[in-house]
């Protein structure tokens, strides 16, 4: 308290009568689900030798919520395709705990980024999951595991028409994400 008066008196004593305070700025991180380049995982063939997207996917999303040691155990022991049943009891012998959704429902899109969680979502005909890692009202941005240097940006209904097309499937691992970028 004696501090803030010092400021005052010093102000007074040199003339000056007024005290402009400046708003900061706050400008939000895009995407909203910042994945560091060291934590993408990419995509790996399994035992089967097929694509391993959904676990890639988990992956990355695992590190970004600090999970690096149950992301390290999964890319060390899951692999291949995956649909909504099969994947759902190898996370629960895992233990991952997650949300999920197979009905298309976009609120659960909204709350995954809103929370800075992300999730993975089916697209290519359900054929395919990759990362939703932004999802405001015009934008989606996704990080895809069969190229993991750059996110891509699509239009929100682009994204969510390709998502419903492809069989609507999301899931997040549901854990504590990495905090926001410090701002400028």
């Amino acid at each position: 308290m004696t501090r803030i008066i010092s400021c005052v008196l010093l102000f007074a004593l040199t003339g000056c009568t007024e005290i402009e305070f400046v708003r900061p700025v706050i400008v939000k991180e895009r995407p909203t689900v910042n994945i560091p380049r060291g934590d993408r995982q990419a995509n790996w063939r399994g035992r089967q030798r097929e694509g391993s997207c959904t676990w890639a996917s988990a992956v990355s999303l695992l590190r970004w919520q600090g999970r690096n040691a149950m992301a390290d155990w999964v890319r060390a022991n899951y692999g291949d395709g995956q649909w909504p049943e099969q994947w759902s009891k190898l996370a629960d012998r895992a233990g991952i705990r997650y949300a999920m959704t197979t009905e298309g429902d976009v609120k659960f899109l909204e709350w995954a980024c809103r929370t800075r969680r992300g999730c993975n979502i089916t697209v290519m005909g359900g054929v395919h999951m990759v990362t939703l890692v932004h999802f405001d009202d015009k934008w989606a941005a996704i990080l895809d595991n069969n190229s993991i240097d750059e996110f891509k940006w699509v239009p929100r209904d682009a994204l969510i028409a390709e998502w419903h097309a492809s069989n609507g499937w999301a899931v997040t691992p549901v854990y504590t994400p990495m905090p926001p970028l410090p701002q400028r």
